[in-house]
């Protein structure tokens, strides 16, 4: 995943603030555990609302301690204790690693294949053994995962200009991901969530790499659908026009519509204290994370730019 998926902090209150790291720093101790220490680096905030999701779906009921880590040796700090929907996150969190480190290594040039290819081994170890101890679930979702990747590099080789089309393509990965395991209406519901925000990943990192991958000419549709009509320069430095970014953000925003619906009937009835970190991370998280996308990547407005009131005035 890309970490694109997290909360709005400052809207979370403390004991949610806590329990959200609980989450985190349980995956984290369970992925150390299944496939080493090293494994630990490729996490991301995304699993920790992957987890959640899935708590609130099984009815599970997290149980927190307080325990030490390796990044914060003098400290204590609350920790999920190691569940199903933990485990299954670090392990499908071990099977996208090792996708995006395959990936890489098709794509990138440099210094980040180089990276790629000195992982690429540890990725692949600690993949099999995630199919080897995930069980059925786990072994479903990484099916999917194989078939939306094959297809989504399909789309990228021939260059397809749709944004809709490939995040559509990474929206049913994900989707997959989210349900698999799962039957009946809770399948749905986790299905909803994985497409809506697998859409949104896609939309918020092709929005985000847009600029540079102008520059570099790797494939994003972005760039492929609008042309140099997207971008403008100011001095040496290069942005997205103000209405390509309007129009990626409304986009963005309409896939995220779908997911307030899906998240009230998820937490309908479940653990409090989870179902306000999936509502924060729905409402308010994402949308705040693609409005942060397009403002650091279209060029803020000098006053003299502004509209007078002259112009802005309606008869």
């Amino acid at each position: 995943m890309f970490g694109y998926v997290k909360p709005d902090i400052a809207e979370l209150k403390v004991k949610e603030y806590d329990a959200y790291r609980a989450v985190y720093c349980g995956i984290c101790k369970s992925t150390g555990r299944a496939h080493g220490h090293s494994a630990r680096l490729a996490l991301s905030y995304d699993s920790v609302f992957l987890a959640a999701a899935r708590m609130l779906a099984s009815g599970a009921a997290p149980a927190f301690s307080d325990g030490k880590c390796a990044p914060h040796p003098f400290r204590k700090r609350q920790i999920c204790s190691d569940c199903d929907e933990i485990r299954y996150a670090s392990y499908i969190t071990a099977i996208l690693t090792y996708s995006k480190i395959t990936d890489d290594l098709h794509d990138e040039r440099g210094l980040k294949r180089l990276r790629a290819r000195i992982v690429s081994p540890f990725a692949h170890r600690a993949a099999k053994r995630a199919l080897k101890r995930g069980g059925p679930a786990v072994a479903e979702a990484a099916r999917a995962v194989g078939a939306s990747l094959s297809r989504l590099s399909d789309l990228e080789a021939s260059r397809t200009a749709s944004l809709d089309e490939t995040a559509e393509c990474f929206g049913a990965l994900t989707a997959e991901i989210f349900a698999a395991g799962f039957e009946g209406a809770e399948r749905r519901i986790l299905y909803e969530i994985g497409r809506s925000t697998g859409r949104f990943i896609y939309a918020a990192d092709a929005a985000d790499d847009a600029v540079r991958d102008s520059v570099s000419g790797s494939y994003n549709p972005v760039v492929l659908s609008y042309g140099e009509s997207a971008f403008e320069e100011d001095g040496k430095k290069r942005f997205l026009t103000r209405t390509v970014g309007e129009a990626l953000l409304r986009g963005a925003m309409l896939d995220l519509s779908r997911l307030p619906p899906a998240a009230e009937l998820l937490c309908e009835g479940g653990d409090p204290i989870i179902s306000a970190i999936v509502k924060n991370i729905v409402f308010n998280g994402m949308p705040k994370v693609m409005n942060s996308i397009i403002s650091k990547n279209v060029r803020a407005q000098r006053p003299e730019e502004k509209p007078s009131e002259e112009e802005t005035h309606v008869e």
